[in-house]
């Protein structure tokens, strides 16, 4: 989930129209076949169990917080790509949303740092509640748990710095609406990150549910923003960048 990250079960609605698959270059291959195939199999683990919960709630994130935020799951979730491709600076306020247990949160705080802010969304009521119980385990920076309707991030306007949706693109509704309010709270130069799951890959989300890297560009362009494919190493995602220009 962003983990990162949990929407509650009404926010699963139908996606947008699809379109052709911009054209991306090759990343290179970081992980060796034992640790990438061990990363598949904690994914499979992770991803589905993610997807079985969304119906029927999360009224105990203490069931998920083992398997959303174990270590291993940087092996290939890779979220120095992540963080690297929002290009946040020291002292920079970023939203997580769909912010689960925190996963991204306590990446995100250790490169805002001290002076930072992290503004975690979720639109679930047991998320927000178990990260405020848990902000000071995720500093340094100041944690800022926020509880949202399904259909808006509830940004302020010219508010945040970037902006980062982990493995919950595919459950918003409304997607393209969804985009001009993120892009609305996003300072400009801002960055909106959406990582989500390959329409081939082996474990994730329902095929039906699945996403052509185009398709989402073509959602964040309606929103606003330059949009691209961004170059990225993980076995089975694919890394979407939205810039405020």
């Amino acid at each position: 989930m962003n983990n990162s990250i949990v929407l509650s079960v009404f926010l699963i609605l139908g996606g947008m129209m699809g379109c052709t698959k911009p054209t991306e270059s090759a990343a290179p291959v970081v992980e060796s076949n034992k640790v990438a195939e061990q990363g598949l199999e904690q994914e499979e683990a992770n991803m589905h169990g993610e997807h079985e919960h969304h119906h029927s709630g999360f009224d105990d994130p203490k069931k998920f917080e083992t398997r959303w935020n174990d270590p291993e799951r940087d092996n290939w979730q890779h979220p120095e790509e992540i963080i690297a491709a929002l290009a946040l600076m020291p002292g920079a306020t970023v939203a997580d949303i769909g912010a689960g247990t925190g996963y991204m949160v306590a990446h995100l705080s250790k490169t805002v740092g001290d002076i930072g802010t992290v503004i975690a969304i979720d639109a679930e009521q047991a998320m927000i509640t178990y990260l405020a119980r848990r902000s000071g385990d995720l500093g340094p920076a100041r944690i800022v748990p926020r509880k949202v309707r399904a259909e808006s991030p509830d940004l302020e306007n010219d508010r945040v710095d970037g902006a980062v949706a982990l493995n919950i693109w595919h459950h918003i509704g409304g997607r393209e609406a969804y985009a001009k309010k993120v892009y609305a709270g996003l300072r400009r130069g801002g960055r909106f990150v959406v990582v989500d799951s390959k329409v081939d890959a082996i474990s994730g989300p329902p095929q039906k549910m699945r996403l052509e890297e185009g398709q989402v560009v073509k959602e964040l362009e309606a929103g606003g923003f330059r949009a691209e494919v961004a170059h990225e190493s993980m076995p089975q995602h694919y890394m979407i960048v939205g810039h405020k220009d």
